[in-house]
């Protein structure tokens, strides 16, 4: 199959060639004829969201993909639900190159998807516990014998209250030239036994982080451990967040039952990038703070699991105080963790009955 391309950045095409697609870029919509049967590749750029229903009519042969380009939270849904009654494929925005390769390759039922050894951490809300819960998993996974980098990707906040001589801002220059070497992750802040770096003290500077960088920054990063841990925060409107639900082979919601209202919108927004409930794992912060919903309500509401409950502890503390039956809890959903990103073997299942 061919992909008849318009509005689609250079960049961008390359990429797509690279991965063994046919592109050909066109200046103006190809006549219908030469369509059929193929890919018609179109940004929001060059056709309005109200001339969409009129595209179909003159391509019903051909299989169409939107890449819809403007920024922002509120305004593309009910662009998505157009082209979701239209039979046209949609591609929200902030999305890199390698989305656009893998929506392709989901259209067409290819087998192309690498595996990822990043999980990342979202929250609900602003100090919900993303970053304390984060490290915890951290410390666990290097305790288990694994080489674990966290990076702090929330842009809004760099989860370290002290200024450290390295942080995301500082390293922000060599992100823009894609220049990060292997010896970068060596001056990592050494916490527990795994290797930390601070997010974006600047956060004036928070909406200038672009997509690419983020995604090339991960990269870097996944080739330096055996498992990257990110905090991406909990304001989706950053370019670390998209590429992080995008790019993270685990999801973690770090949350509470009194989060039920910030958990609606922010599952409805991972639906728009083809994330349904089940790709989310609930950890349950602060769980012994009484409230009117409880977390199996929660999770019962809204289809997803529930990974973990965590006890209420006194802020201002470095890292979650556990008792002895709390951390064996932690470590037996740290090896779950493990197994499924193939870095340790599967335990043999117990059966019910003797």
């Amino acid at each position: 199959m061919k992909i008849f391309s318009l509005g689609i950045d250079q960049l961008t095409i390359n990429d797509i060639k690279n991965a063994g697609f046919i592109v050909i870029t066109q200046s103006v919509l190809p006549d219908p004829s030469h369509a059929g049967g193929h890919m018609l590749m179109v940004t929001s750029d060059q056709i309005q969201a109200q001339s969409l229903s009129e595209l179909r009519r003159n391509y019903p042969s051909s299989t169409i993909l939107y890449v819809y380009l403007q920024k922002g939270i509120s305004g593309y849904q009910a662009v998505h639900m157009l082209c979701e009654s239209l039979g046209i494929y949609f591609i929200p925005p902030r999305s890199t190159s390698s989305v656009v390769i893998e929506k392709i390759r989901f259209i067409l039922d290819e087998d192309g998807e690498e595996r990822s050894n990043l999980v990342g951490f979202f929250g609900s809300g602003p100090g919900i516990g993303c970053t304390s819960v984060a490290k915890l998993f951290a410390r666990r996974i290097a305790a288990a014998g694994f080489r674990v980098i966290v990076l702090g990707l929330d842009l809004y906040d760099p989860g370290y209250d002290r200024k450290a001589t390295i942080s995301l801002d500082r390293l922000r220059s060599r992100l823009t030239g894609k220049m990060i070497h292997d010896e970068d992750f060596e001056q990592l802040i050494k916490q527990d036994g795994y290797s930390y770096l601070p997010g974006n003290y600047d956060y004036l500077s928070a909406q200038d982080y672009q997509e690419d960088e983020i995604e090339y920054f991960l990269a870097r990063a996944g080739a330096n451990a055996d498992v990257v841990i990110a905090d991406f925060g909990s304001i989706p409107e950053s370019a670390a967040w998209y590429v992080g639900m995008h790019k993270s082979a685990l999801r973690m919601i770090v949350t509470h039952p009194k989060h039920e209202y910030r958990l609606e919108p922010l599952l409805e927004l991972a639906g728009h990038m083809d994330l349904r409930p089940h790709d989310f794992q609930l950890i349950i912060n602060r769980n012994n703070v009484e409230e009117i919903s409880s977390p199996k309500n929660l999770a019962l509401r809204f289809g997803t699991e529930i990974l973990l409950e965590l006890p209420y502890y006194q802020p201002l503390q470095e890292s979650l105080p556990l008792g002895k039956k709390e951390l064996q809890h932690v470590d037996d959903k740290v090896h779950s963790l493990l197994v499924s990103m193939s870095l340790a073997p599967e335990a043999k299942k117990k059966g019910i009955f003797l």
